[in-house]
């Protein structure tokens, strides 16, 4: 006799138990603040931050790509990562409409939850990167933190494991970008090394010339393998404070191997530009950039060919001169 489909057994999800547990307690305490807020100047964005939490659990329930993939694009012969890519926060709300990501991690972050939004964010990337990996279309990828997570327990015990469960092979890697820095708490190197072991890399962000720069990357010395280079330093014009060259210069004393990374690059002629004066940026990353390694690679060199084709025929008019 046949069982009738509704008689059939359902599939069993397999779901994130860890993940979902994490989400449903910073939902139940965030929405404290947000009655706190009410009727105040901050209601808004603690309302925002709230709304963005549910959206990225509604997603994570579906099995929904959170991050989107920015490329770090190959402007050097000698770059060691042949596709690394930033993932970036791309929550959708219930219609499909993006969520700004800014304002809702803010909100976390200003009412004293920064490890436990970047725990959550931190297990949301892994899970995509082992869709990705499976799928065979991304092995290299950074998520951003902030550096106070690395002090909280929880965060580095629940990332450490899943670190450490997915085995990565030697043409994987996962990086941690330092977005946001804390002057006032020492890192312990002791559990920057435990990341090191699983051969995790260290990417210090949006690096131009204040102190807080000077701080963060004293506190990753000998463990940052990239140093991101910011867009106002990359796009600022040369003689000014902040010039490319100012930070590059820094960098080249205080992290003498660690690789740079130039971000806000505003097309291919640029990138070209900075590969031709800046040997030792490898990478280069910018929201105006194709998408596509293959279009970069194509475009990237055809500025090359038509610089030298530009050379030439100078040096071709010089000859009758």
């Amino acid at each position: 006799m046949q069982t009738s489909r509704q008689q059939q057994p359902e599939t069993v999800q397999d779901y994130d138990t860890e993940l979902l547990r994490r989400i449903e307690n910073l939902i139940r305490s965030f929405q404290k603040h947000v009655r706190d807020a009410e009727g105040t100047e901050s209601e808004e964005q603690m309302v925002y931050g709230l709304r963005t939490l549910v959206a990225l659990a509604n997603m994570v329930l579906h099995k929904q790509d959170v991050f989107g993939i920015e490329p770090w694009h190959i402007i050097s012969p000698y770059a060691p990562l042949s596709m690394p890519g930033e993932m970036l926060l791309r929550v959708k709300d219930f219609k499909g409409n993006p969520m700004a990501p800014y304002p809702a991690i803010m909100a976390f972050y200003e009412t004293g939850y920064t490890a436990q939004i970047d725990a959550i964010l931190f297990l949301v990337a892994l899970g995509q990167f082992e869709r990705m990996r499976k799928a065979g279309t991304k092995k290299q990828v950074s998520i951003n933190i902030s550096a106070r997570s690395l002090r909280d327990s929880d965060f580095v015990k629940a990332t450490l494991a899943r670190l450490e469960s997915l085995q990565l092979n030697s043409e994987e890697k996962i990086i941690i970008e330092i977005h946001e820095s804390s002057p006032h708490l020492a890192m312990s190197r002791q559990v920057l090394e435990l990341y090191k072991m699983l051969d995790v890399g260290f990417a210090i962000d949006d690096v131009g010339l204040n102190m807080n720069d000077v701080l963060r990357l004293a506190e990753f010395e000998g463990l940052a393998e990239f140093v991101k280079i910011d867009r106002h330093s990359v796009c600022a014009e040369e003689g000014q404070a902040n010039s490319l060259d100012q930070v590059m210069s820094f960098v080249r004393t205080l992290m003498p191997d660690a690789l740079a990374v130039a971000e806000g690059v505003k097309n291919e002629e640029h990138a070209f530009e900075i590969a031709q004066k800046y040997p030792d940026i490898q990478y280069v990353q910018g929201l105006y950039l194709t998408s596509d390694r293959d279009d970069f690679k194509l475009a990237f060199y055809n500025v090359d060919k038509a610089d030298g084709l530009s050379n030439a025929s100078a040096s071709g008019m010089d000859e009758f001169a």
